[in-house]
C-alpha cells in the first residue's frame, strides 16, 4: 500500500460504527494530521495528531499522540501516545474510541481518561 491510499483510507472514516463519535481531519504536512473527535451525545471535542510513516516490508506505520486525554488499553494503561500499523489504527477509528462504555465489540474498548 502507498502513503496516498493510506491517507484516503484514514480520512474517508468520519466516524465510528455506531455515529457517536464523529471525525474531521486537518493536514498538518504531507502525511501528518491532526483529526478532530467530537461525541455527538455529549458534545466534547478531543484532538488526536497522527504521522503516516513507511515500514519495511511495504507497511504502513500511524505514529499517533493524544492531546490532553490517554487510553486505557486491557494490557497498558495511559497511553497517550502509540505506534500502530494502518489496519489496526483503521479498527481503532472505527470500533473504539469510546469514554467509558462497553461496544459489541469488548476487545476493543477502551477507558478515555483526561
Amino acid at each position: 500500500m502507498t502513503i496516498n491510499k493510506a491517507k484516503t483510507l484514514i480520512t474517508s472514516i468520519d466516524n465510528n460504527l455506531d455515529g457517536r463519535m464523529k471525525y474531521t481531519y486537518d493536514l498538518i504536512k504531507p502525511d501528518s494530521f491532526r483529526m478532530k473527535m467530537q461525541d455527538c451525545v455529549s458534545g466534547t471535542i478531543r484532538y488526536l495528531s497522527f504521522e503516516l510513516k513507511m515500514a519495511p516490508g511495504k507497511f504502513i506505520n500511524v505514529e499517533f499522540a493524544c492531546d490532553g486525554f490517554s487510553f486505557n488499553f486491557p494490557l497498558k494503561k495511559n497511553v497517550s501516545a502509540m505506534i500502530f500499523n494502518l489496519n489496526d489504527f483503521t479498527l481503532l477509528l472505527t470500533y473504539g474510541i469510546k469514554v467509558n462504555e462497553n461496544s459489541s465489540n469488548p476487545e476493543l474498548d477502551l477507558d478515555v481518561e483526561f
